[in-house]
C-alpha cells in the first residue's frame, strides 16, 4: 500500500472518529437531533457538491439517472440512520457507540448472504456471534445484566447500516462513491428538512449559541471531509486495502473520547473491545478470500 494512500486512510479514520466526539458533545448541550441531523447533513451536501462540480461530474445526470436509489439511500442512510446514531448516543458513550458499530461489517456479509446470495465463508456466525458478545461486554462493563438502551440502540443501527451498505453495492457498480454520497445527501438533506418542519418547528432555538453552531458545523466537516479522503484512497487502493483502516475508528474515538469528554472503560469493556476489533479483523479476510476467489 502506498504512503499516500495510509495517511488518506488515517486521516480518514480521524476525521471519522472525530465525528463521534462532536456528536456527543452537541447532545450533551441539549441541541435538537432533527435540527442537528439537517444541519450536519447539510453542510456535509454543500461541500460533497463542490467536490462533484470540480471533478466535473453532472449533478442533474446523476441524479436523473439513479433517484430512486438516492431515495432508498437518504431516506435509510443519510436520514433514519444518523437519526438512530443520535438517539442511541444520547443514551450511550461515544466510545461504546463506536465499538458497537463495528458490527457493521458483520451486518453487510449477512445481509449480502440473504439478498444477494453472496456465500458469508467458513466461520462467519461464529465470529459474528462472538463479535455479539463482545458488545455485550462493552456495554454491560461486567457490571449490568442488562446491555444500556443506547446501546442496544446502536446495535440496531448497526443491523440497519448493514442492510443499507448492502442495497448501495448496486449503486456503486455503476458510479463513484462521491457520486452515490452526493446523491444520498441530497434526499437525506430534503427528508430531514421535512423533519424539522413537522416534529421541530422551534428547534434551531434549542442551540444555545454561536459555539455549539459552529460545533454542530463541524460535525458537517468531518463528514464530508472522511468521505473524501475515502474517495481518494479508493482511487489508488481498491475497497479491500481501505475497509480495514475502519478498524483504526474505535481505536481513536476511544482515546478522543477520554481527551474530550473524559470517557473511561474497564477490563471487561477493553475486553470486548479487543474482541470486536478482532472479529471485524477476521471478517474482513474473509470477504477478501471472497472476492479474490
Amino acid at each position: 500500500m502506498k504512503i499516500k494512500s495510509i495517511i488518506y486512510l488515517i486521516v480518514y479514520a480521524l476525521l471519522v472518529a472525530m465525528g463521534h466526539i462532536l456528536q456527543k458533545i452537541v447532545l450533551n448541550y441539549g441541541v435538537d437531533k432533527f435540527i442537528f441531523a439537517f444541519l450536519r447533513i447539510s453542510v456535509g451536501f454543500l461541500i460533497i457538491t463542490a467536490l462533484v462540480l470540480y471533478n466535473k461530474y453532472h449533478p442533474y445526470k446523476i441524479i436523473k439517472k439513479n433517484y430512486k436509489h438516492f431515495l432508498v439511500l437518504g431516506i435509510g442512510f443519510s436520514g433514519l440512520g444518523i437519526l438512530l446514531k443520535l438517539w442511541g448516543l444520547h443514551y450511550t458513550s461515544a466510545t461504546n457507540a463506536s465499538f458497537i458499530m463495528s458490527l457493521s461489517s458483520a451486518a453487510v456479509i449477512f445481509f449480502a448472504s440473504i439478498f444477494l446470495k453472496e456465500k458469508t465463508g467458513k466461520g462467519f456466525f461464529l465470529i459474528a456471534f462472538t463479535m455479539i458478545g463482545g458488545i455485550y461486554l462493552v456495554s454491560t462493563g461486567g457490571v449490568h445484566l442488562i446491555p444500556r438502551k443506547g446501546d442496544m440502540i446502536i446495535f440496531f443501527l448497526a443491523f440497519f447500516i448493514g442492510s443499507m451498505r448492502v442495497y448501495g453495492k448496486k449503486v456503486l457498480k455503476t458510479i463513484s462513491v462521491l457520486e452515490t454520497a452526493f446523491g444520498r445527501s441530497l434526499f437525506g438533506a430534503i427528508f430531514l428538512f421535512l423533519l424539522v418542519l413537522i416534529f421541530s418547528p422551534d428547534g434551531f432555538s434549542s442551540i444555545p449559541n454561536f459555539n455549539v453552531l459552529l460545533l454542530v458545523l463541524a460535525n458537517g466537516l468531518t463528514f464530508s471531509g472522511s468521505i473524501l479522503f475515502f474517495y481518494k484512497a479508493l482511487q489508488v487502493e481498491g475497497a479491500s486495502n481501505t475497509g480495514m483502516f475502519a478498524l483504526l475508528v474505535p481505536v481513536f474515538t476511544l482515546i478522543f473520547g477520554n481527551v474530550f469528554l473524559g470517557e473511561t472503560i474497564n477490563i471487561y469493556q477493553i475486553f470486548g473491545g479487543f474482541i470486536i476489533l478482532t472479529g471485524s479483523f477476521l471478517i474482513s479476510k474473509i470477504k477478501i478470500k471472497q472476492a479474490n476467489f
